[in-house]
């Protein structure tokens, strides 16, 4: 296993930001949206929800706008998904005989689910050990940690940045630095940096950050996890089943709706961008997880609600769930 210290953004980096970045970070992992649009140019951008979660002097920083719309650099929105891909997307669904709005309120269905549960609540009475972040496509993710740390006053905490570099994807770097460098050009202001390069999935994920943490002294008793909305339950049971020493971990995503998510994604790069049906597979991909995973010993089983599972049951004759990979 490959460690590396780095340290986080420069002081003056994370300041520029911190008044923005609080606000829009206790909205982001509240459920809010109603962020000021304060940052230079971005008052005049036309779509309505835009507004900025970071800003730092970096011409490289990619925050995400106030309703996780898509991404923004030097005051332009940019990445996201032509509207006429999704249009399409739902007209190729109605040529098909699928009624799309009850598809679209199905997969809402799910996905809340896979996102939000109190349990994983962040508690400001709890001392945490250590951050986690669950690598993903998706590198606005980067800007939800770094916002993160600010807001709950976490720089002195360790973050650990876990995650190999896959060949199968062609990648050249370890997710893990790729996601390092990207959190840090946004302002991280973590002071205290870990990196795992070997990290194959989530359960490694979890088993190589933990072990990270505990060498540093660290009691992991209390964890957060950072990931995408639809890894956020497979992540909490994987945490709560592969870390017999946590007691409590909160789970902290970008706040962002199915709808929005479909459209825009979070990634910077429109040619990057997920196919729709892709986004839904996967989406149904983690309820197969759910159900398989617990009696493999992977994650603690979880009841799937009767109103999810009958969505589920209804979108798998639509949309082919992704395959299991843990």
């Amino acid at each position: 296993m490959t460690v590396s210290f780095r340290p986080g953004a420069g002081d003056a980096a994370a300041a520029a930001g911190r008044q923005i970045a609080e606000r829009a970070s206790r909205a982001l992992t509240a459920g809010g949206s109603g962020i000021g649009r304060s940052w230079h140019g971005v008052a005049r951008m036309p779509r309505e929800a835009a507004g900025v979660l970071v800003h730092t002097d970096r011409s490289t920083a990619i925050p995400i706008d106030s309703a996780g719309q898509a991404l923004i650099r030097d005051d332009q929105l940019i990445g996201g998904r032509s509207q006429a891909v999704y249009a399409d997307w739902l007209r190729n669904l109605k040529a098909r005989g699928v009624d799309s709005d009850r598809a679209i309120s199905d997969l809402g269905t799910v996905w809340d689910f896979l996102r939000r549960d109190p349990k994983w609540a962040f508690d400001t009475r709890r001392p945490y050990g250590g951050v986690v972040m669950f690598g993903s496509p998706d590198s606005g993710g980067s800007a939800v940690l770094a916002n993160f740390i600010r807001a709950r006053g976490l720089e002195d905490t360790p973050v650990v940045f876990s995650g190999y570099a896959d060949p199968g994807k062609g990648a050249r770097i370890p997710e893990a630095v790729r996601f390092r460098r990207e959190a840090e050009q946004v302002g991280l202001g973590s002071r205290r940096v870990l990196e795992d390069h070997a990290a194959r999935n989530t359960g490694e994920n979890v088993a190589n950050s933990l072990a990270l943490l505990r060498e540093q002294g660290q009691d992991v008793r209390s964890i957060v996890g950072v990931c995408t909305p639809q890894h956020a339950r497979r992540v909490w049971g994987t945490i709560m089943k592969q870390g017999p020493d946590v007691e409590h971990a909160a789970i902290v995503s970008a706040d962002v709706s199915v709808d929005n998510y479909l459209h825009y994604g979070l990634r910077d790069d429109r040619s990057q961008m997920t196919p729709p049906d892709d986004i839904t597979s996967a989406i149904l991909g983690e309820i197969k997880r759910l159900d398989a995973y617990p009696a493999e010993g992977h994650i603690v089983a979880q009841e799937v609600p009767n109103d999810v599972r009958a969505a589920y049951d209804r979108l798998s004759e639509v949309f082919r769930p992704s395959e299991r990979r843990f």
